[in-house]
C-alpha cells in the first residue's frame, strides 16, 4: 500500500474517532475504488456500513472481504466473515454454499456438508432445482454411500426435468455396487436407468477399476486418498434429506489391487452430542449467543439422526429459546413433533415458522405453513387471519381461488373446559354475561393444565391474552414465563408493550430498562427494546432521552420502523422548545 493509501486510512480513523461515520465510509470507498484489495479494508468498511445501518451494502463489502481472504487461502478468516454475514442476513442462501466450499478446503467435511445441504434445501423451496443438484453433487462426493441422499438427488433431477443427471447418479451407484460384489443391486440400478435415461446405457459400462467418485463431479480440492481425514463427518442436517453420514470415511476410496481399503475410525455419536451441548452451554454463559445456537443445532441434528427424538426436541427447545426465528430449527422441530404425534406443538411451530417466512416476505411459504397449521388446528383463528391478510396483500382481493376453502375445513375442536352454547341465539345481555363467564372458565382451565415450569406455554398464553386485550392477565403470564432464563428479555419487552397499551409509559420504561441491563445481548438483538424505550420516554415527555434512544436505533438500522422520521421530528420539537425558551 502506498503513501496515499496510508493517508486515506489515517484520515478515516480520525473521522471515526470524531464520530463522523459517513465521512470515514467515504474515505474507505475512495481507497477501495483506487484498486486496493486488502481484505481487512473491505471488512473494516463493512463494519462501518453496518454501524450506520446500511446492512445490504455492508453485506456486499463483507462478501468482497471473503473473496479476498479465500484468494490468499486464509479460509478461517473467510469463514468467520461468512458467519458475520449470516448474523445480519440469516436467510442468505449463497453464504451457505460459500461456507460449504470454505469448510471443504479446510478439510472440515462435516461442517461443509451441513452448509451445502442448508443451501440445497433452501434452493428446493425456491424451486431452483439446478442449484440444489449442483451442491448435492459436492455432498455425494463427500459421502458416496449415502443411498437416501442419492435417491433424493434422483427425485430432484426428475423435478428439474433433467433425468440424465439422475441416471448418472444411479450408474455411479451401480458401479459401486458391482465393485462391492452386489451384482443384483447393480443390475436393478441399471434397469432403472434404462427407464429413466436410456441414452446413458449406449455408452460402454464403466470398468471394474474405475473410480468410485461420482462421475458428474471432480474430487474436492486437496483430496488425498492416501491420507487420513482431518475430520470425519459428524452429522449432516437438512429436513428435506434426513441425511446420515456414510459408514466410511469421506476420504476412503478403494485402494490399489490387493490392498486393504482404508476405513476411518468409528466416531462416538453420543460423545459428539454431549460435546456440542457442553460447548453450547459454555457459549451461552459467556454471552456468545450466536455460537451457542450453532452448537445446539449440531447437537440436535446428531440426536435427530440417531432417532432420539425426545433428546432432539429438548435441544431444539433450548436453541429456539435463544433464537426463536431460527428457520432450520423450527423446521426440524416440526419433523420431531410430527413423528411423535404431538399435533398441538406441531401446529404452534408451523405458525411460528409461517411468521418467520412472513417477516422475510416469503408469501407463498408463509401461507403454506399457516394452512398446515389450520389443517391441524381448525380453531386457530390467528392462522386464519394471517391467511386472509396474506391473500389481501398478494392479490388485493379474496383468498386464492386455488387455495383451501377455510370455511370448508372440518370443525373438530379439541376438548376444552368451556362449551359454547350455539343452539339458540342469545340476547345481547346474556351474551355479555356468557363472555365474562367464558373468559373466567378459560383462565381457570388453562391455569390447571399449565405448570409453573412450562415457561413456553405461559408465554404463548400471555400472547393470547394480549391479542384479546386482557393486558393485566397477559402481564401475569409473561412474568411467570420470564423465569425461564433465556426467555426473560422478550418477556420483559412484551410486559412493557402491555403497559404501553394500558397507557402506563413509566411502567413500560422500567421494564424495558431492565431488559437492556440483562447480560449477553448485543445492540442488534435489543433494537426493538431501544425503540420502544424511546416511545415510552416520548410519552412521558422526556424528549431528549427519547431522541437519544431513537438515534441509537438509527445508527443500528436506519430502516427500522419509522426511526428516521422520529429522529427528525424530535429534533424539530426540541429546537422549537429551545427557541421558545
Amino acid at each position: 500500500m502506498g503513501d496515499r493509501g496510508s493517508a486515506i486510512k489515517k484520515k478515516a480513523q480520525q473521522l471515526v474517532q470524531k464520530g463522523d461515520v459517513n465521512g470515514a465510509i467515504a474515505e474507505y470507498e475512495k481507497l477501495l475504488d483506487g484498486g486496493e484489495r486488502d481484505p481487512y479494508d473491505f471488512n473494516y468498511l463493512a463494519d462501518l456500513l453496518a454501524k450506520r445501518g446500511s446492512m445490504s451494502e455492508a453485506v456486499r463489502r463483507y462478501r468482497q472481504a471473503v473473496d479476498e481472504y479465500a484468494k490468499t487461502e486464509l479460509y478461517k478468516s473467510a469463514i468467520a466473515l461468512c458467519k458475520k454475514i449470516l448474523r445480519i442476513s440469516k436467510e442468505d442462501l449463497a453464504i451457505h454454499r460459500t461456507l460449504g466450499e470454505l469448510y471443504a478446503k479446510e478439510g472440515l467435511y462435516g461442517d461443509s456438508q451441513i452448509h451445502y445441504l442448508e443451501f440445497a434445501e433452501g434452493s428446493i423451496r425456491r424451486q431452483d432445482f439446478d442449484a440444489a443438484l449442483d451442491v448435492l453433487d459436492e455432498v455425494l462426493k463427500l459421502s458416496p454411500d449415502n443411498t437416501e441422499l442419492s435417491e433424493k438427488y434422483v427425485e430432484i433431477a426428475l423435478r428439474a426435468d433433467v433425468p440424465e443427471r439422475g441416471g448418472e447418479e444411479l450408474l455411479r451407484r451401480a458401479d459401486r455396487a458391482r465393485q462391492g460384489g452386489r451384482m443384483e443391486e447393480a443390475e436393478a440400478l441399471r434397469e432403472r436407468v434404462s427407464t429413466l435415461a436410456p441414452s446413458l446405457l449406449t455408452a460402454p459400462p464403466p470398468s471394474a477399476t474405475s473410480s468410485t467418485a461420482p462421475a458428474h463431479a471432480p474430487e474436492p480440492e486437496g483430496y488425498e486418498p492416501d491420507r487420513a481425514p482431518r475430520e470425519a463427518p459428524e452429522v449432516v442436517p437438512g429436513s428435506a434429506f434426513s441425511f446420515e453420514p456414510s459408514e466410511r470415511s469421506i476420504d476412503a476410496v478403494p485402494a490399489a489391487s490387493g490392498a486393504a481399503e482404508p476405513v476411518a475410525p468409528e466416531a462416538d455419536p453420543e460423545q459428539d452430542l454431549a460435546s456440542h451441548e457442553e460447548l453450547a452451554r459454555g457459549y451461552l454463559q459467556s454471552g456468545n449467543r450466536d455460537e451457542a445456537v450453532v452448537e445446539y443445532w449440531k447437537a440436535s441434528e446428531i440426536a435427530f439422526i440417531r432417532d432420539s427424538f425426545p433428546r432432539a426436541r429438548e435441544l431444539l427447545t433450548a436453541l429456539l429459546s435463544i433464537d426463536p426465528t431460527h428457520e432450520a430449527g423450527l423446521r426440524r422441530l416440526i419433523d420431531v413433533t410430527s413423528r411423535s404425534g404431538d399435533r398441538a406443538t406441531e401446529a404452534r411451530t408451523r405458525f411460528e415458522l409461517g411468521d418467520v417466512y412472513l417477516a422475510h416476505q416469503e408469501w407463498e411459504l408463509s401461507r403454506s405453513e399457516f394452512m398446515r397449521c389450520l389443517e391441524i388446528d381448525p380453531a386457530n383463528e390467528r392462522a386464519r387471519q394471517r391467511i386472509q391478510r396474506l391473500d389481501t396483500l398478494v392479490n388485493g382481493g379474496p383468498p386464492h381461488a386455488s387455495g383451501v376453502d377455510l370455511d370448508a375445513l372440518p370443525d373438530q375442536r379439541p376438548a376444552a373446559s368451556v362449551r359454547v352454547r350455539d343452539e339458540q341465539p342469545q340476547a345481547p345481555a346474556d351474551a355479555l354475561i356468557d363472555l365474562e363467564e367464558i373468559i373466567d372458565e378459560f383462565k381457570a382451565g388453562v391455569s390447571e393444565r399449565i405448570s409453573g415450569e412450562d415457561h413456553e406455554s405461559h408465554y404463548d398464553l400471555g400472547m393470547a391474552y394480549m391479542e384479546m386485550g386482557l393486558y393485566d392477565e397477559a402481564i401475569g403470564e409473561f412474568q411467570v414465563a420470564s423465569k425461564g432464563g433465556p426467555m426473560e428479555v422478550k418477556c420483559l419487552e412484551m410486559i412493557a408493550l402491555c403497559f404501553l397499551e394500558k397507557n402506563e409509559p413509566a411502567a413500560a420504561a422500567r421494564e424495558l430498562t431492565r431488559a437492556l441491563e440483562l447480560p449477553g445481548y448485543g445492540p442488534e438483538e435489543t433494537i426493538s427494546i431501544r425503540y420502544n424505550l424511546a416511545v415510552a420516554n416520548e410519552r412521558l415527555g422526556n424528549l431528549e432521552r427519547a431522541l437519544q434512544h431513537f438515534e441509537e436505533v438509527y445508527l443500528l438500522n436506519v430502516d427500522f420502523l419509522k426511526v428516521a422520521s422520529k429522529v427528525k421530528e424530535l429534533k424539530q420539537r426540541l429546537a422549537k422548545a429551545e427557541n421558545r425558551g
